[in-house]
């Protein structure tokens, strides 16, 4: 049985806690019930029956679904609880005819995750039936001998066509117009249709979370729009959701051999619609799996003894098993959420066959490592990483992102605490600590305009003469960098203060820059996450440098080198690799340096006094990560 992890408390009652947004009214059912209607309604008139359900769903049923989601979120509902209803259902099937119709509802695009709900929820219509389910020549007919009931909408006509359809039946000529337009085709196939009734029942629960979503945001427009909604979903809700995949799992599934297969498609397709997301992380998918394995072997068992029918089977034993999985959801929808929105980055952002070697691959030695990593060592020198706002929300700019997380308190007080454990230095100067984004603000701007900044070429040398002697007699020569090492920067334009004054616009970007990377929780994470996802695995655990026990060592630093045309923030950060499990006195197994680096690229304005503002460019927010191991010696081996 899937239960939720040990320890967890019982799943809560449906309305314990409820904010009363969440808690739907009669009126708001209503609309989510009116639009759901109007689009099952246009959907089954308008399908071709000669075209399988799959490519229908597709090409008649996306544009609809897109417009009432924008309608849902966005829009005016409430025209549909009011006297002027004939008039919205005609706009809404005005909109459902033109696929090219331009929707002035809200934003110009769908957040990520609500697009990303709607694709799941699309693709979860378009394998409610099999692909196979086709109707041809004499055998138009289903289980019971009748007509199905998607053949009484062909052509977008209504009922008027059910005639057409006996008649073809009964080997009469269909019209001549439609002979001509089949007539490279030996047969004519017509294709099942989903049901009108599970059709509308499945509008119908994904219109209400979308008309939920709403009515919160409604409530408090000050707050992001909350995409994940399961927390809030009634018992009624997740039998409906349970419902579903059983009468689905039934329609699909021939042999026991497919039991797995089918089911965890179906329940991993179901997941991501109710957490709103693209992709499943690995718990979610481990868990389908055991979810999957153990309804397999309870089916197995009844069919081999003859004790149930498939029917009863999944009604016994399946159903229960949904409902753990989805109360699991409620229960720890807010974790999950996180760690598949993790796997979204790692999968957009790590090459997938360099990804799938390095969590696969069994290294011997410290060597066999270096040997590999230096093989791989272009890809790991340059994993690009998107800004924090492409595809993470509604922020278009740098501007308005970073303007949108600063402006939360927690966020920036847990940035300034790690911010605080970092030694920064810009120009080869060392910041003081800040305690709030304004004072960290003044600081910075108190050293890029003093006429203090000295090049450090001079205080360079010595450092990379001692690297040079260093990597002399390292193992993987060519992969060591020192810390000290990513300062190396012209010492002239590095005086870009004594040319000119920094901007105080461009001054509170850079700030707001280094709370946004200096963030472990943020995207300062990204890189410890991409090195557990590389080289972590069952058997050893990847841990920051600091916390190893070994200590008073920092975690890592940040500098910042201004530029006559660029300022370059640059973060470091050491992990250690230990052996599960982890004492006191363990050694680390090898030792990853990381460097991730941002560009922001400078202009010079003339309006008044020289100044220096930021260039937005196509590159602007970007990232790019850089991962080698250590410095290590070869010992001679004593013959």
């Amino acid at each position: 049985m899937v239960n939720a992890p040990a320890g967890a408390p019982a799943a809560a009652p449906a309305g314990a806690d409820r904010p009363s947004p969440a808690c739907l009214s009669a009126a708001q059912i209503g609309e989510a019930r009116l639009l759901a209607s109007a689009v099952s309604s246009w959907y089954l008139n308008t399908i071709d029956p000669f075209s399988p359900h799959a490519q229908n769903v597709e090409s008649r049923l996306r544009h609809p679904v897109h417009v009432v989601t924008r309608r849902l979120l966005y829009g005016n509902i409430h025209a549909a609880q009011k006297s002027d209803v004939e008039a919205h259902a005609s706009d809404l099937e005005s909109l459902f005819n033109d696929d090219d119709a331009e929707i002035k509802e809200g934003p110009e695009q769908l957040t990520r995750r609500t697009e990303a709900r709607m694709e799941a929820f699309l693709a979860s219509i378009a394998v409610a039936l099999r692909e196979d389910e086709v109707e041809a020549g004499e055998e138009h007919m289903d289980d019971n001998g009748a007509a199905p009931k998607a053949r009484k909408k062909e052509g977008g006509k209504g009922g008027k066509d059910k005639k057409k359809v006996k008649k073809q039946q009964l080997g009469e000529s269909p019209p001549a117009k439609a002979v001509r337009a089949r007539s490279g085709s030996s047969a004519h196939r017509i294709y099942r249709q989903i049901d009108r009734g599970e059709l509308l029942y499945r509008l119908e629960l994904y219109c209400r979370a979308l008309r939920r979503m709403r009515a919160m945001m409604d409530a408090d427009p000050s707050k992001p729009m909350e995409e994940c909604v399961i927390r809030y979903e009634s018992k009624k809700g997740i039998r409906s959701y349970v419902r579903i995949i059983v009468q689905n799992y039934l329609r699909n599934v021939d042999c026991v051999r497919d039991v797995q297969k089918t089911l965890m498609n179906l329940v991993l397709r179901a997941t991501l619609i109710l957490l709103s997301v693209e992709v499943w992380c690995p718990e979610l998918r481990e868990t389908v799996h055991r979810l999957a394995s153990e309804y397999e072997h309870k089916v197995s068992f009844a069919s081999l003894a003859f004790l149930s029918s498939p029917d009863n089977s999944a009604e016994t034993h399946l159903a229960p098993l949904l409902t753990h999985y989805f109360e699991y959801l409620q229960m720890n929808w807010e974790s999950l959420v996180s760690k598949c929105e993790l796997e979204r980055m790692l999968r957009t952002v790590l090459d997938a066959d360099l990804r799938h070697f390095f969590k696969n691959a069994v290294f011997h030695s410290v060597g066999h490592i270096l040997d590999e990593c230096r093989r791989e060592r272009e890809s790991l020198d340059n994993i690009a990483l998107p800004p924090p706002w492409v595809g993470g929300g509604d922020a278009k700019d740098a501007d308005e992102a970073m303007a949108r997380y600063c402006s939360d308190p927690a966020v920036v007080k847990q940035a300034l605490r790690d911010l605080r454990r970092e030694v920064i230095t810009v120009n080869g100067q060392m910041l003081p600590p800040s305690h709030s984004h304004t004072e960290l603000a003044e600081h910075l701007g108190e050293i890029l305009n003093s006429n203090q900044l000295v090049s450090p070429r001079k205080s360079m040398t010595m450092s990379r003469r001692r690297s040079t002697k260093k990597r002399m007699s390292n193992y993987a020569s060519d992969f060591g960098f020192g810390l000290e090492l990513e300062s190396d920067f012209s010492g002239t334009e590095s005086d870009a203060s004594l040319a000119s004054k920094v901007d105080v616009g461009l001054v509170d970007r850079l700030a707001r820059r280094l709370l946004i990377s200096a963030s472990r929780t943020g995207t300062g994470g990204d890189a410890y996450f991409i090195v557990r996802d590389l080289f972590g695995g069952e058997e050893v655990e990847v841990v920051p440098h600091h916390s190893s026990g070994k200590a008073n060592v920092n975690q890592g630093t940040i500098e910042i080198i201004v530029k006559m045309s660029s300022v370059i923030i640059k973060q470091h950060a050491k992990y250690d690799i230990f052996s599960k499990p982890i004492v006191n006195d363990s050694d680390a197994l090898i030792q990853f340096h990381t460097t991730t680096t941002e560009t922001i690229q400078l202009q010079q304005s003339r309006e008044g006094p020289l100044t220096l503002k930021e260039k937005k460019t196509s590159m602007t927010g970007w990232r790019t990560l850089a991962i080698r191991p250590a410095y290590y010696e070869r010992i001679p081996q004593m013959h």
